[in-house]
Parts: C-alpha cells; structure tokens; sequence
C-alpha cells in the first residue's frame, strides 16, 4: 500500500512540473546524443568491428 501511494505522489510530481513548465525546457535531447562528425562515426563504426560509412555508401552504388 505504502509503495503504491509513493508511485502516485511521483507520478503527480513529475506531471505537474512537466505541465508548468514551458515547452522543451526540461525535456530535450542532450548533445550528447549526436552522431558527431564524420571522421568520428567511421572510427567508432571500424572500432566495433563495422565495416566504415565510406565501404557502406560504396555497397549501396549501383554500378551503371
């Protein structure tokens, strides 16, 4: 019972901050979260075994 009224006062916590607050203020993508340059996406495709962005694009070329 104890555990079922704390997930209800958390759950009224975070919706009333999520409704008072404005728009993409506390909910946004972090920049964290992007892919990052280029030279960066091939080094970390080739460092866990994936083939790089440049043999991929090659792959998909249709020879004409």
């Amino acid at each position: 019972m104890k555990d079922d009224l704390e997930e209800r006062m958390l759950a009224a916590a975070i919706s009333a901050v999520l409704l008072f607050e404005p728009e993409e203020s506390i909910i946004k993508i972090s920049s964290g979260r992007n892919k990052g340059s280029l030279w960066f996406q091939e080094h970390t495709r080739i460092s866990i075994g994936e083939t790089g962005i440049s043999d991929e694009r090659s792959k998909r070329s249709v020879l004409r």
